[in-house]
């Protein structure tokens, strides 16, 4: 176990109901403490019970301000940090901790900057130990910096596609003379040059369809693994985006391959087979 998790303070409270942010994922939720002679009975957030290597059932010792607390994990929950809920690690049920030395927050909301600012004002003269908090700086200077990184995937999802480009006319561009073969044969077996283009056509969509599903396949899997293990969100992607890109990377794929095919169609047949093709 790493020290830092015996040395740190965790943030703790008593309640007997859970905030609207967490989720129950194993054990049983306790109001309140069974036996007061017992231990404690103890709900752990998920992820500092895997820091501490502690499950349901085992007991852990607390000292809470010099006081020696024996508990018991009888609960894990789920919690969502992204929201701005009082939220904590540790959550005992009323009757042991009322006596310790601790504090109590408040969240409250106000229509704008002036209501906010007079509310600061006469919390300070009224209140002189209450410390008041304005989280809609913290809250702006989130939403310009993650603004910033949207920009910044963009502009590189926008080089990328770019990149992407003159390999895309390169591999159109080396599969002219395969197409051109190839229409020369049709045509000597007696299709038309309008048959042909439809051919074309055809081919180019269902080269554009499989690369374009390909495409969003990975775009999906990348979009899900940082999803669940980096940003803790939502792994649904926003298929409307989804369903332009598709439809963008069939669209350039048909209209680049026809673009570049226009003159296969004008070869004469004789020509092409006194070349040597």
């Amino acid at each position: 176990m790493p020290r830092w998790v015996v040395r740190r303070e965790f943030r703790s409270t008593y309640r007997d109901f859970m905030n609207p942010t967490e989720t129950l994922v194993a054990g049983e939720w306790h109001k309140t403490v069974p036996d007061p002679a017992g231990l404690v009975p103890l709900s752990l957030e998920e992820e500092i019970a895997k820091d501490l290597k502690v499950g349901i059932g085992d007991e852990i010792s607390l000292d809470v301000q010099g006081v020696s607390v024996k508990a018991k994990v009888t609960s894990l929950r789920k919690v969502d940090w992204s929201r701005f809920n009082l939220n904590f690690f540790m959550v005992f049920p009323p009757g042991v901790l009322e006596d310790a030395p601790g504090f109590h927050v408040v969240t409250t909301k106000t229509p704008d900057a002036k209501t906010s600012g007079e509310l600061q004002r006469a919390l300070v003269k009224e209140f002189a130990n209450v410390t008041a908090i304005d989280l809609t700086l913290i809250l702006e200077t989130v939403r310009d910096i993650l603004g910033k990184i949207s920009t910044v995937v963009s502009v590189l999802a926008g080089f990328t596609v770019l990149a992407g480009l003159p390999i895309v006319v390169g591999t159109l561009l080396n599969g002219r003379d395969v197409r051109l073969k190839e229409s020369v044969l049709l045509r000597t077996l007696g299709a038309s040059a309008r048959q042909v283009r439809i051919i074309l056509t055809i081919e180019y969509a269902a080269l554009g369809l499989l690369s374009a599903l390909t495409g969003v396949l990975l775009a999906v899997a990348a979009n899900a693994a940082l999803a669940k293990f980096v940003f803790k969100a939502s792994m649904w992607p926003d298929f409307g985006l989804l369903g332009v890109a598709f439809a963008t990377a069939t669209g350039v794929s048909v209209i680049g391959g026809l673009l570049l095919s226009r003159g296969v169609c004008r070869h004469p047949p004789l020509e092409i087979l006194r070349g040597g093709g």
